[in-house]
């Protein structure tokens, strides 16, 4: 058939690469791979204003956590060969 089912096998070789992220951290579409930003701000009662990270305190834990899950999907991809666009690549938007 030739190239007639490159999108479903491409489809199918990403989801198996990051079987173990989904659905908790993504849900792979073809060639795009959205992360789920953090489901809890740590909000620290006594001063209602997100936890800070432990080591550094001017990272808030949330953004330090969604972070990890960044860096463990991205190196997930390059283990398997895969590459990446930064110029289409879009961090923190709605």
């Amino acid at each position: 058939m030739g190239w007639s089912n490159s999108v479903p096998i491409f489809h199918d070789d990403v989801t198996y690469i990051l079987q173990p992220e989904i659905p908790d951290k993504t849900i792979p579409y073809i060639d795009d791979v959205p992360i789920k930003g953090p489901d809890d701000w740590h909000i620290v009662p006594e001063t209602g204003l997100p936890a800070t990270h432990p080591a550094n305190p001017g990272v808030r834990l949330a953004i330090w956590e969604f972070f990890q899950d960044v860096n463990r999907i991205l190196q997930r991809m390059k283990y398997c060969g895969g590459t990446f666009s930064g110029r289409k690549l879009q961090l923190c938007v709605e």
